[in-house]
């Protein structure tokens, strides 16, 4: 049986589609004058741009389209990548560090009540000790075993009570603690590919700069896949996305220990390399990119072919006092490099 609804409710749904229809329509045409191919990730940084103009992320749409009237698909992705992706995550570490709290506090007032509860026991033998005094009637005697008996009960009861209520209370705390590990490590991994996101990324730059004097060189490697605008718009989303994920897949079997594979933004993916010089950096990049390139790509299920997929590289060591921007800004110069001098070749320099 279908469930009545109010004409006012009908009214106020058709006043929020309408208005969410318009917003969509308005981050479509933004999309199309700026040359942006409204792609899911893009639609969504749009829509947010249209409606909500005063958001902290708007103001970053601004900056990018201040810069450039048309840009790359990347530098809309990236800015999904770094502030939109979490979702409604930061709301369920709130959530769960709330009930975390609260489990906490339950802990808390179960030892402070134990505690009271040793107290008291402590004082009931010591007033069993005096009534077993050898001046005590044996009248005295009886009933200070009686309630030392009665005591004894009562406190086993609450001990028993104690572990169990600790025990639950320690079964939760562990439950919830996975849940937040779980919901940390989603927020620093890009949802398509499965490696870590540029946020995770960031901060595991800063992390082995500032461990580069103990563990020796450091490299980093930006990595853009070739004519990768021509195989989305020729194939389709669906297949673009396939793509990013078999990279993901190759930069991930050729990496180890330390080493990080990330999604740097759209098409870019980047490397670091710890206690890695120059000439270790090269060959595992050098053999990401021969694997890339030595792959036939086919469409699922049509078997239709795609062809060869190829990858430009920038690859640059750390230097002594440099800092992550400076690093990154380097590896980027060498990644044009390879872009300019023909495509699909890794271009290195220290």
């Amino acid at each position: 049986m279908n469930a009545p609804v109010e004409t006012g409710q009908i009214g106020e749904a058709e006043i929020a589609f309408d208005a969410a229809h318009g917003t969509a329509l308005a981050a479509i045409e933004e999309a199309v004058r700026r040359g942006i191919p409204p792609e899911p990730r893009a639609f969504e940084v749009l829509f947010r741009y249209v409606s909500e103009p005063e958001d902290p992320v708007s103001k970053m749409v601004e900056v990018v389209f201040a810069d450039e009237e048309k840009p790359a698909l990347s530098a809309i992705e990236r800015i999904y990548e770094e502030h939109m992706t979490l979702g409604r995550q930061p709301v369920r570490v709130l959530r769960i560090g709330e009930r975390l709290d609260s489990e906490l506090q339950d802990i808390a007032e179960l030892v402070a009540e134990r505690v009271k509860s040793d107290g008291q026991f402590v004082g009931q033998l010591a007033r069993a000790r005096d009534g077993f005094s050898v001046l005590s009637r044996p009248s005295t005697v009886k009933q200070t075993l009686r309630d030392l008996v009665e005591n004894s009960e009562r406190y086993q009861a609450r001990v028993t009570r104690f572990a169990t209520d600790l025990e639950a209370a320690h079964r939760e705390v562990e439950d919830l603690t996975r849940e937040l590990k779980l919901v940390r490590e989603s927020a620093f991994l890009d949802h398509l590919t499965g490696v870590p996101n540029r946020r995770r990324l960031d901060a595991v730059l800063e992390t082995e700069i500032s461990a580069t004097e103990s563990r020796g060189p450091m490299c980093f490697v930006l990595g853009d896949l070739d004519h990768f605008k021509k195989l989305n718009d020729k194939y389709g989303h669906a297949v673009g996305d396939s793509v990013l994920k078999q990279f993901a897949k190759i930069l991930r079997q050729n990496v180890k220990g330390k080493d990080t594979p990330a999604r740097w933004g759209g098409e870019e993916f980047a490397l670091v390399l710890p206690a890695t010089n120059l000439m270790g950096a090269r060959h595992i990049t050098e053999r990401i990119r021969q694997q890339l390139a030595g792959r036939d790509f086919v469409i699922t299920g049509t078997r239709e072919p795609i062809g060869i997929v190829t990858a430009s590289f920038g690859l640059t060591q750390l230097r002594v006092g440099e800092t992550a921007a400076d690093l990154v800004g380097r590896a980027d110069k060498l990644l044009y490099e390879a872009k300019e001098s023909g495509r699909n070749r890794v271009v290195s320099r220290e």
